[in-house]
């Protein structure tokens, strides 16, 4: 973590497993209930779970980044600043540079999403779907490392 200068917390290769497993929960959530809708009443033409796929994915994305940084730098960030977190998976070898990419644009949507979870498009949705699942993947080819 040399560099590095934001919060973190202390985890573990075990802590790591944890996270990760919970990342792939949170983006097997985020692409079942991609595009679906739910109707409220009769008048109503029904919810758009865009928001809460796109939120599932943002939980999934940061998951697997800390999993990633639980494995090899033995701790995640903990600081309010997205960008502290951004900066710290970013040094994880192999995939920081990519996984940080994509967390960046799925912290940025997090804020977005969470003022207005409804207001998120199928195509946001979709677009930090796969942002996701680019981290979860990133994460577990750096927990297959020793």
């Amino acid at each position: 973590m040399s560099g590095w200068s934001g919060r973190t917390k202390p985890c573990s290769r075990a802590d790591a497993q944890g996270r990760f497993r919970r990342a792939e929960t949170f983006l097997y959530v985020a692409d079942l209930v991609l595009g679906e809708e739910v109707g409220s009443d009769e008048d109503d033409d029904g919810i758009n779970l865009s928001g809460v796929s796109a939120l599932f994915a943002v939980l999934a994305g940061i998951a697997a980044a800390d999993a990633a940084c639980c494995h090899r730098l033995a701790a995640h960030s903990r600081g309010q600043d997205h960008k502290q977190a951004v900066a710290l998976v970013r040094t994880v070898i192999p995939n920081g540079p990519a996984m940080a990419n994509d967390l960046d644009r799925l912290l940025d949507l997090q804020d977005n999403a969470h003022n207005d979870v409804l207001g998120v498009s199928q195509t946001e949705a979709r677009s930090a779907v796969e942002q996701a699942r680019r981290v979860v993947e990133a994460a577990k080819a750096v927990l297959a490392t020793p």
